[in-house]
């Protein structure tokens, strides 16, 4: 079997909510589920309840899971190379804005928030820490840009973005022998209906991906708290091991085991038995 689970990222307080309500609508049609992480603090204006309402309420129907996408989603160094909203910062800073942020969208969501999306895919070894020592579940972020080394905290980073999900499904199915995570990641502006330049799917792409999906018998759809529960923090960080270990071998040698997927299980039982990957 093939776990999928689907991150959207960004929405706030002054997002476009009318396109994420378009997108609430086509997973419901389609009884998808997905993971939404929510920036506490963008643009200076606080999360609040009032603009928050299509969220809870799509909460409610079980298939929504709601994460922390950092605090405000801005880089804390502007001129770094690698943008990033905590790497570098101190214990003490880095601690205020995840608790901050966290408190703000529970009070909004009237729930606890065991899953941290930090901006930019970017954290380092105190972010990890501290997402430990808070009870964070999981931490779903970029596997090039660092390892979460010990502790219950599992690592889920994405593995594709959502254009490429049937691609990565093509992938996961020339190796058999071995169950394969995929984490696919979208934004707002992944879709013409956003305005912006360059968007690669309409909705109606997006509601056809969505139907193809539930078609698949493979594949088994999971929010990432519900991923992160199908093994141990020790199974996912050996799994992101094996996947930076590959990311620093020969392309024939990469060329050999999945792109798009997690592999929790031993690396042999990845190798492409027949074919090319797509």
């Amino acid at each position: 079997m093939i776990d999928v689970a689907i991150r959207f990222d960004d929405p706030s307080a002054i997002s476009d909510h009318a396109l994420e309500r378009a997108i609430l609508h086509t997973m419901d049609r389609h009884a998808i589920c997905a993971t939404f992480a929510v920036v506490p603090h963008a643009g200076q204006q606080a999360l609040s309840a009032a603009s928050m309402t299509h969220l809870i309420e799509a909460r409610q129907s079980g298939r929504l899971e709601i994460a922390q996408h950092g605090f405000c989603h801005e880089p804390s160094r502007p001129d770094a190379s690698l943008p990033s909203e905590f790497s570098g910062l101190d214990h003490t800073a880095q601690t205020e804005k995840i608790t901050a942020g966290r408190t703000a969208l529970e009070q909004v969501f009237g729930m606890a928030i065991s899953g941290f999306v930090p901006p930019f895919n970017t954290f380092d070894h105190v972010t990890a820490s501290i997402l430990s020592e808070q009870g964070f579940l999981y931490l779903s972020a970029g596997s090039e840009h660092g390892l979460v080394e010990s502790g219950p905290l599992a690592q889920l980073p994405r593995t594709c973005q959502i254009t490429e999900l049937r691609r990565a499904l093509s992938e996961a199915r020339r190796r058999p022998n071995g169950d394969l995570a995929v984490v696919a990641v979208m934004h707002h502006y992944d879709l013409q209906e956003s305005g912006l330049a360059g968007a690669a799917l309409t909705l109606q792409d997006l509601s056809e991906l969505f139907q193809w999906l539930r078609q698949q018998p493979d594949v088994r759809l999971h929010t990432l708290s519900r991923l992160a529960s199908r093994h141990d923090a020790n199974t996912w960080r050996k799994a992101v091991q094996r996947n930076r270990w590959l990311q620093r071998r020969h392309w024939r040698i990469r060329s050999v085991f999945p792109r798009y997927g997690l592999m929790p299980h031993a690396l042999f039982r990845y190798v492409r038995l027949t074919g090319t990957s797509t």
